[in-house]
């Protein structure tokens, strides 16, 4: 009687930890990531690097403009370049506000999705529920990560805050491709990726080097898509804001 009552509530504990979560802790960490971009935004930083480049492009379209072309040339240039900030500040708004809440939670599906494919390839226990849930939870250092660049921004009043290896870099011109990749590895993500495997092996959906197989190629197709986007949208902005 003892052991089938002590039987019953193991099951009910294992049935409570594989209750739905996913939703609501994406949602959460989503509304996170919405106030705390807010914030940033609202503080001013990202509309005043946006338009210190737009202004820096049009100092550029002047100053080569001079003694080639006519003032009103010029003039109507560099109205153009004014022209081109709402553009870009839309661009920059879509990221913050409708990729990065997204990313979340393709993040925790994806890798959610895959822990559970390889288990039921190899005979391993699937446990999707509960894949669903740990890994929604583990986007939490992402939105940790943000908290952070906010919360230093607020201090030091500066908006090139990083917490990637780019802070270690010395003051100087380096190739947008190199800095982006160096943008991937940032302390939080890698963290967060480090739970994702560590909760996948503790699961037993995986062994260990599985587990880390998987979270890094995921972590390479993000950072490709990321690398990606950024070097077509930084050669539109160079292109449109900084003529050559």
């Amino acid at each position: 009687m003892v052991e089938a009552v002590s039987m019953g509530a193991s099951n009910r504990a294992g049935a409570a930890s594989d209750s739905p979560r996913f939703g609501p802790t994406l949602a959460l960490w989503a509304a996170l990531v919405l106030g705390l971009n807010g914030v940033i935004w609202l503080a001013g930083f990202r509309t005043s690097a946006l338009a210190e480049g737009v202004e820096q492009g049009a100092a550029r379209v002047e100053s080569r403009g001079i003694g080639e072309v006519s003032d009103d040339l010029i003039r109507r240039a560099i109205q153009t370049q004014h022209d081109t900030l709402s553009f870009w500040t839309t661009l920059a708004w879509l990221g913050d506000f409708l990729v990065e809440p997204l990313a979340l939670a393709a993040r925790a599906l994806a890798a959610a999705t895959l822990f559970a494919s390889v288990a039921a390839l190899v005979g391993r226990p699937v446990r999707y529920e509960l894949a669903l849930n740990e890994c929604a939870t583990a986007q939490g250092f992402w939105v940790l990560g943000l908290a952070v660049q906010a919360a230093l921004m607020m201090t030091l009043r500066r908006g090139d805050i990083e917490t990637s290896p780019t802070l270690l870099l010395p003051q100087g011109v380096y190739p947008a491709a190199a800095w982006l990749a160096l943008r991937q590895l940032d302390l939080f993500a890698v963290l967060g990726w480090s739970a994702l495997a560590r909760g996948a092996w503790r699961r037993g959906q995986v062994n260990l080097t599985a587990a880390v197989l998987i979270c890094v190629m995921l972590w390479l197709v993000e950072a490709v898509i990321r690398i990606g986007f950024g070097l077509v949208i930084g050669a539109g902005a160079r292109l449109v804001i900084a003529p050559g």
